[in-house]
This record gives C-alpha cells, sequence and structure tokens, in this order.
C-alpha cells in the first residue's frame, strides 16, 4: 500500500504512512469476516496481544515523524526484505503455546513489537505477529487447523485494534489523506474478504511464496527510491 500511494498517488512518505494504515484498518476489519467464518481465529491469543500492540502503534506512529522521508522509506525496504526473507527461505515448525507467567510476556513482547512495527511503517504489524506466533506456538490450535491461516486471522484481529489507534494519532499530526482513505477503502474491503474466503482454502505455501515475490520486489522499489532521495538531497547540501 506504501509504495503505491507514494509512488502512483505521489503522497509525501509520511502522509502515506498514515494513510496507509487507515485503509489497513478497514482492509483487515474485512478479512476478520473471512477467517472466522472458516474457524480460523484464536480470540484467546488476539486478546492476549492487543494490549501491548496499542501501546507500540501509538508509540510507533509518534516516533515516525521525527524519521526524515527518505530514510524512512529506506526503513519500508528493509521491513520488506524481512517479510520476503520470511516467505520465501524461512522454513519453520509451530512449537506448544506458552502459559503462565512466561506466556503472558511472550504475547506482551510480540504485541508491543508488532505495534511499533504498524505505527512506525503504517503497515499491519503481521510480519511480526504471524511469524511470531508460528514459530512461537502462541495459538491454541487444534489438530485439524493450520498454524499459519490461525495466525493469518489472529493477526488480522489485532490489526484491527492496532490500525484504528494509529489512525486516532495520525488523525492528530494530519498524516492522512481521507479523501484517499474514502475511494480506496471500500474496493480494498471486497478484495480482503474474497481473498480471506480463497486463502482458507489454497495451499498456504503457495500463498506464502507469492507474498515473499511481491514482497521483495517492492522492497527492492522502496529502497532504490529511498536511496535516491537521500543522493539528491546530499548533492542539494554541497551545492
Amino acid at each position: 500500500m506504501v509504495p503505491l500511494l507514494t509512488g502512483q498517488l505521489r503522497l509525501g512518505q509520511h502522509r502515506a504512512h498514515g494513510t496507509s494504515l487507515a485503509i489497513i484498518m478497514f482492509v483487515a476489519l474485512a478479512g476478520v469476516a473471512g477467517y472466522w467464518r472458516a474457524g480460523n481465529i484464536d480470540w484467546r491469543l488476539a486478546l492476549a496481544l492487543i494490549p501491548g500492540a496499542l501501546v507500540g502503534v501509538y508509540a510507533g506512529a509518534r516516533a515516525m515523524l521525527k524519521v526524515p522521508a527518505p530514510q524512512l522509506r529506506m526503513l519500508f525496504g528493509a521491513f520488506l526484505f524481512f517479510v520476503a526473507f520470511r516467505q520465501l527461505a524461512w522454513e519453520f515448525e509451530a512449537g506448544a503455546p506458552h502459559g503462565g507467567v512466561s506466556g503472558l510476556a511472550m504475547n506482551a513482547a510480540f504485541g508491543l513489537a508488532g505495534g511499533l512495527l504498524a505505527g512506525v511503517l503504517g503497515v499491519g504489524g503481521g510480519a511480526i505477529f504471524v511469524p511470531a506466533i508460528v514459530i512461537f506456538g502462541l495459538a491454541g490450535a487444534q489438530d485439524a487447523e493450520d498454524p499459519q491461516k490461525v495466525a493469518q486471522g489472529v493477526s488480522l484481529v489485532v490489526i484491527v485494534a492496532t490500525a484504528f489507534a494509529g489512525v486516532l494519532t495520525h488523525a492528530r499530526q494530519d498524516t492522512i489523506d481521507a479523501g484517499t482513505v474514502r475511494w480506496v477503502a471500500p474496493a480494498a474491503m471486497a478484495a480482503a474478504l474474497a481473498a480471506s474466503l480463497v486463502a482458507n482454502r489454497l495451499d498456504p505455501v503457495l500463498l506464502k511464496r507469492i507474498y515473499g515475490v511481491t514482497a521483495l520486489g517492492l522492497g527492492f522499489e522502496s529502497t532504490v527510491t529511498g536511496w535516491r532521495a537521500m543522493r539528491r538531497a546530499a548533492d542539494a547540501h554541497h551545492t
């Protein structure tokens, strides 16, 4: 979403991050409906992750204004490279669910990390939530359920909460283009609902590969344009 907003729609980097988060809030809400219908949401885990995520998204949205736009674009590119690596090269298996104090601490930590990512980069935070849930076995998935799909469902629930909190902060900072949200969000919601219904029927390995290649391409584009902007700024400073 962010590369599209800064590229095709020519929004500034900071405004694109706030606008992206607003659109993601509606997209995640529609996606939740599809995963809920398929029974792939662990509501206990979602509620455990939300408090830390809300603190993180507020802090991240506030910190975002202090990062210059070219550096922010390169940071976003690095984030996309991480996502591509996780999808294409990182093979993992779900562990056993954690309980007690250690489980609560782990949920709070990953909630905070995902919230920070959402606030700073204008993303939902799923790149933190999904691998954390699967790798550390945070979700109590049944044998008949796919841990990857449960993780995605839980991630969408948390994203609705973090995006809402982040949108409130971005709105106060005037870093949301309301007009763009109004015409993009309805189509994005319809697409998200349809995609979530399809995703629960497809091979998760195939979905991981498609998303990984997409993230790799967008990460390259974001990094190159950020680097060029930094070079232009440096050249202007010297002249």
